[in-house]
């Protein structure tokens, strides 16, 4: 039983790192219909940069975080001006597959870009906090400020879309493009501040992913793919359908590793599918 609890908690919590970076890629594919592909980048370079100025300075990984906010933000903002803008005037099925193969090519030269500057190699960061025992269970204090602030930022992001004036405009773009171009919406700028915004996501996750994990100039494709299952499995579009995907696959990877280690992914990928027989459009998909 402790065992079991311990799984648990620690699928969860390796959930929610998965769903914060997830619910980016949902709010640009809702948005701009582009399958980013190089969201995943994102997050390695956000991981990479607070690796770098910890081992320069030793300071607290999660303040580098906060101060790479503006940076990453406007990354994302320009990667859509500078790639992505031309394409929006073709049509449709010539932007979607231009938009997958700009994605693709722009995750592999920064892949390539970041290996060769910074070699190939694993990075990881040295910072832990001290864990506490509940019983039998062991319990990481920065596993559990990790979830904690995950949670806060899930709820800002929510309120961000709710309440603001261009977190509206963002929705009704999502959900009625022409309608939303009709009432006035500049839906060029709209499409640029979601990548800002689902780049930013990104690379606060990569922070907690480097800190809690590692990260490695090639991962970006293939954590891309996880998250692109999260939101196939919660729903396109939907900040809880991401949250709960992701906690779905962290706990499925965290109990089937535990028995049967290497085949946490697949166990994953096989309950997406059968999720997806039962309920095509996501657990929370309209």
């Amino acid at each position: 039983m402790e065992i079991a609890i311990q799984l648990v908690i620690a699928g969860i919590l390796q959930g929610g790192v998965y769903a914060l970076a997830a619910f980016g890629l949902s709010l640009i594919f809702g948005v701009s219909d582009v399958l980013n592909l190089a969201h995943g980048e994102f997050l390695m370079l956000g991981g990479l940069v607070t690796f770098l100025v910890f081992e320069a300075t030793g300071l607290n990984p999660f303040l580098t975080g906060l101060f790479m906010l503006p940076m990453t933000f406007f990354l994302g903002y320009m990667f859509d001006r500078l790639l992505m803008r031309p394409l929006a005037t073709k049509k449709e099925h010539v932007r979607i597959m231009s938009s997958v193969l700009v994605t693709l090519g722009a995750a592999i030269t920064i892949e390539d870009g970041i290996s060769f500057l910074f070699g190939a190699e694993e990075k990881g960061v040295d910072y832990s906090l001290p864990s506490f025992f509940w019983g039998d269970i062991y319990i990481s204090y920065l596993r559990l400020l990790a979830m904690v602030m995950i949670a806060a930022l899930t709820v800002g992001i929510h309120y961000y879309l709710k309440k603001t004036f261009t977190g509206r405009a963002l929705r009704a773009t999502a959900q009625n493009l022409r309608g939303a171009m009709l009432v006035g919406v500049d839906t060029r700028v709209i499409r640029s501040v979601t990548f800002g915004i689902g780049s930013l996501l990104a690379s606060i996750a990569g922070v907690f992913y480097v800190v809690l994990l590692s990260i490695a100039p090639d991962m970006g494709l293939s954590v891309t793919i996880k998250y692109l299952c999260i939101i196939v499995l919660g729903g396109l579009g939907s900040l809880i359908g991401s949250l709960v995907g992701g906690v779905l696959l962290g706990l499925t990877e965290s109990v089937v590793s535990y028995y049967t280690p290497h085949w946490g992914q697949t166990a994953a990928f096989l309950m997406l599918v059968g999720i997806l027989l039962i309920r095509p459009k996501g657990l929370f998909g309209k």
